[in-house]
């Protein structure tokens, strides 16, 4: 009886372990830059703006990593006084292609996307997807990235919905 007792405290504690390494390992990212329009709302909007701040779990220190964050994007209808933005909940994967602070990475997932424009009185919900990558560099003892992503927000109400926001970020 002890014998087995033992054995699942111990097959528990291996179990443990490696989830509370990366738990110990959360970091907040905060980020912002520019964001492109493209496919349909590029014909209809400006370049805008992405502010965006998230939870990172396992950094560098794991070859794939999780990113939980939440964004906001801003562009200005063409020949309009009117604006769109598009907010959005994502959960993404990271890949790190070495456990340096400055390395490169790969990040994709999915997400939720509500998308509003002033001047219709219009707001649509969807799923979407985004894919880009980055590169992970210190800058002054401060984790920093710069980072370029393609989202697409799926669905008949908001199909053409693309944009690749261009950002800068820090992680604490």
């Amino acid at each position: 009886m002890l014998r087995r007792l033992s054995a699942v405290l111990l097959g528990s504690a291996l179990l443990v372990m490696p989830m509370a390494s990366v738990a110990a390992q959360v970091g907040i990212s905060v980020s912002g830059g520019v964001a492109v329009p493209i496919s349909d709302l590029g014909d209809i909007t400006d370049m805008g703006y992405n502010v965006a701040a998230g939870l990172n779990f396992g950094g560098t220190h794991l070859p794939i990593g999780l990113r939980i964050e939440g964004a906001l994007n801003g562009f200005g209808i063409t020949n309009s006084d009117g604006d769109a933005r598009i907010f959005d909940a994502t959960a993404n994967a990271v890949v790190n292609f070495s456990q340096k602070a400055d390395s490169p990475y790969l990040i994709g997932g999915l997400g939720i996307y509500n998308t509003k424009f002033s001047d219709l009185n219009d707001s649509d919900n969807g799923v979407g997807v985004n894919i880009g990558g980055g590169l992970r560099f210190p800058l002054s003892g401060i984790s920093t990235f710069f980072e370029a992503r393609y989202h697409a927000v799926l669905g008949d109400g908001n199909r053409g919905r693309r944009f690749i926001p261009i950002t800068f970020g820090v992680v604490f």
